[in-house]
């Protein structure tokens, strides 16, 4: 955390000066950025920026957060982080992950590190309540490591920004590209139409034996065999660096532990 001290006007004559103005600078801190600023084009403002310098939450971002206009198009966490950064950087291009990774910091400097979480026992089914520490969240980056790629036959290419790999059953090359916000609604306007799959990996593969045309791509996908579609997808999220929240649960009912990924509800940014 940046330690920025709360400055003041020019100090008083003597007891019956008047009041000067006074200027208060909002503490910042710098994010870890999972991504480190690789998969970024080059003329992004993070390219290859491994942190990225964010303001504490203020009264400001608590009005934004609470807007119904936004609220209601899906827009509350885009200007959330556009008014938490200190660069002009949209939203909308960030990576998942350090978009994640932002709000993670966002929310242990607004609201500390406590997040109540409510759980529900797999084998007795009683619902529990815990409480977890987000700063014990971890980052999954096995994708920064070539050493990881060479073994899952990936290669990174940095001019299209694409995770290019040849699929086991078809041998067909294609090409992943990482999500950004502005993708993942893309996605999301997809959920209500039949054909989950083909739309998912029609927003992941942007390229087939280096065709980029979107309807051959689309077309392949189609006809794609169920092997190389299933390879893709328990491929995908390990290519993808992200922020984990994984917490140790022990149901107090029956005393069944388990290891499970932290639900993020609207209580992550309106505790209690």
């Amino acid at each position: 955390m940046r330690n920025n001290q709360r400055r003041t006007g020019a100090a008083m004559a003597g007891p019956s000066a008047q009041p000067q103005s006074l200027n208060f600078v909002v503490p910042t801190e710098f994010v870890e950025l999972p991504s480190e600023g690789k998969y970024y084009p080059s003329d992004h403002p993070l390219h290859n920026q491994k942190t990225v310098e964010i303001k504490f939450m203020t009264a400001k971002e608590e009005d934004i957060l609470s807007s119904e206009a936004l609220i209601k198009n899906n827009l509350v966490i885009d200007r959330l982080i556009e008014s938490l950064l200190l660069e002009d950087i949209s939203a909308e291009t960030l990576l998942l992950g350090d978009r994640s990774a932002i709000l993670m910091a966002a929310r242990i400097s607004g609201y500390g590190r406590d997040y109540k979480i409510t759980h529900r026992c797999r084998r007795c089914f009683h619902d529990n309540e815990s409480s977890f520490d987000l700063t014990t969240h971890t980052v999954s980056k096995d994708c920064l490591s070539e050493k990881f790629l060479q073994s899952k036959g990936v290669v990174y290419n940095d001019d299209t920004l694409t995770f290019d790999v040849t699929l086991p059953t078809s041998g067909v090359d294609i090409g992943l590209r990482l999500m950004t916000s502005e993708v993942e609604k893309q996605f999301s306007s997809y959920e209500n139409k039949e054909g989950v799959i083909v739309n998912f990996l029609s927003i992941i593969i942007t390229k087939v034996n280096q065709n980029t045309d979107p309807s051959y791509v689309r077309s392949f996908i189609e006809a794609m065999p169920a092997r190389d579609s299933k390879y893709i997808r328990d491929l995908y999220p390990q290519l993808t660096p992200s922020v984990k929240m994984i917490a140790e649960l022990t149901c107090e009912k029956c005393y069944t532990q388990s290891e499970e990924e932290v639900p993020l509800t609207a209580e992550f940014f309106w505790p209690e």
